[in-house]
């Protein structure tokens, strides 16, 4: 049943009352009464089955597909990385000067006479050298270029397009170009809305790996100069950026396949999916080590998904919301046939539902979809929500970056930093099924997980001066905490909001996500260490005021998704 519905004329019995209703009615009010009476379409999804082997065969591949969303965020961490790097010697001094580790005790004594160290003494400086081998000259930027070290990331674009010292900034442009494909998701998750998640996700999985492939086969066989290159890698990285709205549709459609009592662990699993696609990532990495090879595996890696599209089934509560009767009784069936259900089990449940239905007698007062959308999403209520949700995904997205960076403080692989990460990511997306499952709902472990990430908050730049290591670990539970608090708003979000704008809301709630991905490293990198301290303890602050915030929600566990609670509850939320 879609939202926004106006008065039409119709006729409804009112069976307990033995009294009929003839005339202008409210039909999203007639609808409410069949939940009270257990008539509804999340209880008939419960006598299909809501979690037996129709979901689970589909969320194992629909899971799949949600890893496009890691990989393409952790590209950047290795195919863009930054290696250790220094200047090159003179060409007269040695001609092919492209090993960062010397190659014999020659090559090493005129590094050491060209290349001044750090004020450690371990390291070479990566961006001056000398120009005699006196060590008492001036110092150069560098004239003849830089030798990277391939050790640990492989041949990157950053070594291929010298985007480090005075160039370093343009790196950064790679990591943006996604995040700025992200925000395609406001038009697309209204898109969703309108003409439903399944086909939705075959059109931008479609032209996501299309994409990604032609600019790909065009880097590879057309030569060009490496600012041609940079343009079309660019062109990849905002594209790639659509993985993020696959992510977020796919996400809603997982939790639509069920019913209220399961969405929560529904949602989880594919969190914890999320964290196999961070390890894939940093496998690929690891095998490839080539920047232009890793995108050819992660364009691949989203290829594999295409076949599934065409078995992939529409959500049931998206087409019960646009009233095809039909493909819901061919949804419902399917579900119930695959869950080894039988038809009298849920079909009587289901043919209650349909008889229960106003009949319209006039088109008159019929609303377009825009206009049903327009009226339910410019509601006060409707407002309010999406600004504290738009808070909340800005806030615990910023928190997860900025709490991630601490992992680069341990000495260790950044493949191996990326596993441990994905390993306490997923603990702590498992954990927050248990609490949402609780007592505590949704609303209150939220308010528990994010009120321990304040504290963390608060405690690691004081840990940090007795303590390096202590600090790490204290990040890493402030990452278990922030990472159960992200999982449990994203089942939270959606659950707030009607079917019919569920993927326009959630695409809100991502998009400010996304600028808390790009606050994050700005404040990291260019907050100078004496202030460092300050920029956790205005996390901690903004994390308090978020905490304040969700309180003004209301509670949405075991409450079914379909769009007659969601609407009438906000009816009375104004």
């Amino acid at each position: 049943m879609s939202q926004g519905e106006s008065e039409v004329d119709s006729f409804h019995i009112d069976t307990k009352k033995h009294t009929l209703h003839v005339g202008p009615i409210d039909i999203n009010t007639s609808l409410s009464s069949l939940t009270t009476a257990g008539v509804s379409l999340d209880n008939i999804l419960r006598k299909c089955g809501d979690f037996g082997r129709f979901q689970i065969m589909h969320y194992v591949f629909l899971s799949i597909m949600t890893m496009n969303g890691s990989i393409t965020s952790f590209y950047y961490v290795f195919g863009a990385a930054t290696p250790d790097h220094r200047c090159r010697l003179p060409t007269n001094v040695w001609p092919d000067d492209k090993h960062y580790s010397p190659l014999n005790q020659t090559h090493e004594i005129f590094i050491n006479q060209y290349i001044p160290k750090n004020n450690d003494g371990k390291q070479w400086k990566k961006c001056v050298r000398y120009v005699t081998s006196n060590r008492s000259g001036s110092l150069v930027n560098c004239p003849d270029g830089w030798a990277y070290d391939q050790s640990i990331f492989g041949y990157t674009f950053t070594e291929e397009a010298d985007f480090v010292c005075q160039n370093e900034s343009k790196r950064s442009w790679l990591a943006t170009a996604v995040q700025c494909g992200g925000f395609s998701l406001l038009i697309i998750g209204s898109l969703a809305d309108r003409y439903g998640r399944k086909k939705m996700i075959s059109i931008v999985t479609f032209l996501l790996f299309f994409a990604c492939l032609i600019t790909l086969i065009i880097m590879q066989s057309i030569p060009m100069t490496i600012k041609t290159k940079f343009i079309v890698l660019l062109l990849n990285q905002f594209v790639s950026g659509l993985a993020f709205s696959i992510y977020s549709l796919v996400f809603i459609l997982v939790l639509e396949l069920t019913s209220a009592e399961h969405t929560g662990l529904a949602g989880n699993l594919i969190f914890v999916a999320s964290t196999m696609g961070q390890i894939l990532a940093a496998l690929f990495a690891f095998m490839t080590r080539d920047w232009q090879k890793l995108k050819w595996a992660n364009t691949s890696f989203i290829g594999l998904g295409i076949p599934y599209l065409y078995f992939m089934p529409e959500s049931p509560l998206y087409t019960y919301a646009k009233r095809q009767y039909i493909p819901l009784e061919t949804i419902l069936r399917r579900i119930a046939t695959q869950n080894g259900r039988k038809e009298t089990d849920w079909y009587p449940c289901y043919q209650e539902l349909l008889r229960n239905q106003p009949i319209k007698l006039s088109h008159k007062n019929e609303l377009t979809y825009s206009q049903k959308s327009y009226r339910l999403f410019f509601r006060r209520a409707t407002i309010i929500k999406l600004l504290l949700t738009a808070v909340i995904g800005f806030t615990t997205l910023m928190i997860y970056i900025k709490i991630s960076f601490s992992l680069a403080m341990l000495n260790i692989s950044p493949h191996l930093g990326i596993f441990i990460g994905a390993v306490v990511e997923a603990i702590g997306c498992l954990i927050s099924t248990v609490l949402i499952s609780s007592r505590l709902g949704r609303k209150g472990s939220f308010i528990l997980t994010m009120s321990l990430t304040i504290i963390s908050l608060l405690l690691i730049p004081i840990i940090v001066k007795y303590s390096s290591i202590a600090s790490v670990g204290l990040a890493q539970f402030g990452k278990f905490t922030i990472s159960s608090a992200t999982a449990i708003a994203w089942i939270f979000v959606p659950e707030l909001f009607p079917t019919s704008i569920r993927s326009t809301a959630n695409a809100v709630f991502i998009a400010f996500s996304r600028i808390g991905a790009i606050v994050a490293p700005i404040l990291n990198t260019e907050t100078s260490k004496p202030y460092a301290p300050y920029t956790f303890y205005g996390s901690a602050l903004i994390a308090f005021v978020v905490v304040l915030f969700s309180l003004m929600l209301p509670e949405t566990k075991d409450k079914p998704m379909d769009d007659v609670t969601d609407y009438t509850e906000s009816m009375t939320d104004i």
